[in-house]
C-alpha cells in the first residue's frame, strides 16, 4: 500500500495546527521579549481598563492561578502593573505601564502576520467555515470540560 497517505485524526491534527500556530506567534513575540500567551494578556489589558485578575482570567478563559502567574511575570518585565481595586470591588487591578503600552501594537501585529500565514490559500468563505468549526469543537470541549468540574451529585 505504498503511496496510501494515512489518515490522521482530527484531534491529531487539531494539535500539531495548533503547536505550528503557537511556534509560529512566539518566533515572532519573541522579538517583543513575550512568550506566548502574554500576547493574548496584554491585549485584553489595553482594551478593558480597571480589569480585575478574576476578569482577566474570565477574559482568557483560564483559572486565576494562572493569571496570577501570567501577570507576575508581566510585572517583572515593567508591561503592567497591580493596583488597589476600589472599595466596592474586591481584589486588584491591572493597567499597562508605559513600556507594556508601547508593544501593544507590536504584539497587534505579529498576531495578524501569523493569522494572515495560517490562512493563506483560504478563501473568505472557508475562513469563515472554519472559525464555525473552531467555534463548535470549543464549545463541546468546554462543556466536557465543565462538566469533569461539576461537583459529583450523591444520588
Amino acid at each position: 500500500m505504498r503511496g496510501k497517505k494515512k489518515k490522521r485524526e482530527v484531534l491529531g491534527q487539531l494539535t500539531l495546527t495548533s503547536r505550528a500556530a503557537r511556534t509560529s506567534l512566539s518566533s515572532r513575540l519573541a522579538g517583543e521579549g513575550l512568550h506566548p500567551g502574554q500576547d493574548t494578556a496584554l491585549l485584553v489589558i489595553a482594551d478593558h481598563d480597571d480589569l480585575t485578575l478574576r476578569d482577566l482570567a474570565d477574559k482568557l478563559s483560564v483559572r486565576p492561578p494562572t493569571v496570577t502567574k501570567t501577570i507576575s511575570r508581566l510585572a517583572a518585565q515593567d508591561l503592567v502593573e497591580k493596583r488597589a481595586g476600589p472599595p466596592e470591588r474586591r481584589g486588584s487591578t491591572v493597567h499597562l505601564t508605559e513600556r507594556g503600552q508601547s508593544l501593544v501594537e507590536g504584539v497587534r501585529r505579529a498576531q495578524a502576520a501569523t493569522e494572515k500565514r495560517a490562512l493563506a490559500g483560504l478563501s473568505a468563505k472557508q475562513r469563515k467555515l472554519l472559525r464555525k468549526l473552531l467555534r463548535r469543537i470549543e464549545r463541546n470541549l468546554g462543556a466536557v470540560d465543565d462538566a469533569m468540574l461539576a461537583p459529583e451529585s450523591d444520588e
